[in-house]
């Protein structure tokens, strides 16, 4: 069975600066796995380790992402890619993903895509559906749990936890699933294993390797601004409890909250 798990880096901190095109300047702050993307790779490894198979990580991005990639292999990933290419910088959610799905039907033998529900940073979500849309594949979105895989039945089972309900699923495989954070706790990758991967460099595969040209973007940014800030509240003061809580009611009543 071959597992991939569709890895991103984000800026840890989400107070960033914003270029003049509009990019996302988070130069100077720290990058690290995309928090959903984590529990993705802890899923991925841990049915991985069940069925005895290949847990590939994939990222799309620039050489700095090997770090991270490299913690994803010192998680248990037994393999990395790395798409890197100058006409994959400035692509959005639908082309970055058909350039994911042409590495993933390049690697030929995968059964089970796993992604984050979405980046902390764009913050789209799309990423997963459209991938499965470019693949051709099922999908399964908001997994809570997955209960089983069966690699020889080519079926996956799961929970998908949505607002009111929870839903259990049943798709073929091959299929791609994105997970939300409450589906596992991720692991810590120990010391020893750190140092183990720490000089290995991910294969890179280009858009000639994939035989992808002429995308672009399909929606462009036309601004990006952070939201007006919020009024700021009000302390309510008062001799005792008593009277902060009646000057408080007043003060609801007035505005007709309650």
């Amino acid at each position: 069975m071959h597992i991939v798990v569709c890895m991103k880096q984000v800026p840890r901190d989400n107070s960033v600066k914003i270029n003049s095109d509009l990019s996302i300047n988070a130069d100077g702050i720290e990058k690290i796995i995309n928090l959903f993307d984590e529990y993705a790779i802890e899923e991925g490894l841990a049915w991985n380790e069940k069925h005895s198979g290949k847990l590939t990580v994939l990222s799309m991005g620039s050489d700095e992402w090997v770090e991270q990639m490299r913690r994803a292999l010192a998680m248990g990933a037994t393999d990395s890619l790395l798409l890197k290419d100058a006409s994959f910088a400035q692509l959005d959610t639908l082309a970055a993903a058909k350039v994911v799905a042409a590495a993933i039907k390049k690697l030929g033998d995968v059964d089970l895509v796993f992604c984050g529900r979405n980046s902390t940073d764009d913050e789209s979500g799309a990423f997963a559906p459209a991938l499965a849309r470019a693949l051709g594949w099922a999908q399964l979105t908001y997994v809570g749990k997955v209960l089983d895989v069966d690699p020889a039945g080519k079926k996956v089972t799961a929970e998908r936890h949505l607002e009111t309900v929870v839903e259990t699923v049943t798709a073929s495989l091959p299929a791609v699933v994105s997970v939300i954070k409450d589906i596992n706790n991720p692991r810590y990758p120990s010391l020893l294993k750190i140092k183990k991967v720490a000089k290995i460099q991910p294969p890179v595969w280009t858009a000639a390797d994939l035989g992808v040209s002429g995308l672009s973007a399909a929606a462009t940014i036309s601004s990006r601004v952070p939201p007006p800030p919020r009024p700021s509240g009000e302390i309510i003061d008062g001799p005792d409890a008593a009277a902060k809580v009646r000057k408080l009611v007043d003060k609801l009543l007035e505005n007709q909250i309650i």
